[in-house]
């Protein structure tokens, strides 16, 4: 596990009340097992449910904390398969109640998750394996609410030594470029003769890296054609970053945008650097603190001279809460 920056189990609970900590505890215990509906568990003055057969998210009322996720088999949300690592770790994108992401907030289940993301508060995790009469569940343990995207909340999965990987988008990451790396997969393999090929794709990399044109002219512009961190000037390494995803043209505005340099948009879009949105100094992923990269640690970005196209503070910080930095 050397190099991951790694939560300790133990270490939150501690933080936790009795009964919290009990009612995790028989997923911890449980892990790996399969069984039927849970039982409640007793304590010296209370019955504790550990899920809700109503809502797949459940959120006891002695608790503004949600206490364990559950999915079902035939559920309309598109959860996805846990990615289970070799050090044991496990990642899982579990949809919110709710399909419309803009209504996260409306609902209460929610609500307890995303406490359980500020407060860094593990939940019990099984997912339904079979619909039989008595349907069966698998206990997949705790796991660490990393982070909240697109209707997604991730979760990251302790191994059997109490360690889950840290708060941020690297699970989420990890999905996509599985994705990316099946597609490339389907494609055919690799062919040396066909160079023609080979090469108009790389540049259409590059010309969608660097992104649309206009809009990266604007930040040109306003930038004076130099990256906002590094103050680079070499025009070809400079790339048109979107702070909040590119979801069509109104998410062009140039206070949505960055003027970067190629590996500082790569690591801005893989949260493994933020922006501060009080200070406007830079934020970096541990990972990166023992690289050439450390330099970087509480400068401040350069700004345009026109203040109505500065950077928005507002997407921001959302995307330093989506780096979990």
């Amino acid at each position: 596990m050397s190099g991951k920056s790694m939560e300790r189990l133990d270490s939150l609970l501690s933080n936790l009340n009795e009964r919290h900590r009990n009612a995790l505890q028989w997923f911890i215990d449980h892990a790996g097992e399969e069984h039927p509906w849970p039982k409640p568990i007793f304590g010296l003055k209370e019955r504790t449910l550990l899920a809700s057969k109503a809502k797949g998210i459940y959120k006891p009322t002695w608790s503004r904390y949600a206490l364990s996720v559950r999915q079902s088999l035939g559920s309309h949300y598109p959860d996805r398969e846990p990615i289970l690592r070799k050090d044991g770790t496990w990642f899982f994108s579990y949809f919110q109640e709710n399909e419309d992401p803009s209504a996260r907030d409306t609902e209460y289940t929610n609500r307890g998750l995303l406490e359980c993301l500020r407060d860094r508060v593990p939940v019990g995790v099984m997912r339904q394996t079979s619909k039989a009469s008595t349907a069966r569940y698998q206990v997949w343990g705790v796991a660490s609410v990393a982070g909240w995207d697109g209707g997604y909340f991730f979760l990251e999965g302790f191994n059997p030594d109490g360690y889950a990987r840290s708060r941020g988008p690297i699970g989420e990451i990890e999905i996509l470029a599985e994705k990316q790396m099946l597609i490339g997969i389907e494609n055919g393999e690799f062919d040396p003769i066909n160079v023609i090929d080979g090469r108009e794709r790389s540049v259409a990399q590059i010309i969608r890296r660097r992104g649309q044109p206009q809009f990266r002219q604007k930040l040109l512009e306003i930038y004076e054609g130099r990256c906002t961190i590094s103050e680079c000037d070499a025009i070809e390494a400079l790339e048109a970053a979107h702070i909040s995803p590119y979801r069509g043209p109104e998410t062009n505005h140039p206070t949505n945008g960055l003027l970067l340099r190629a590996d500082l948009h790569t690591l801005f879009d893989l949260g493994l650097l933020a922006i501060d949105c009080v200070s406007l100094s830079i934020i970096l992923h541990s990972t990166l603190m023992h690289s050439q990269y450390r330099e970087l640690v509480d400068r401040r970005l350069r700004l345009p001279l026109n203040p109505k196209f500065r950077p928005s503070l507002e997407a921001l910080k959302l995307h330093h809460e989506w780096s979990g930095l």
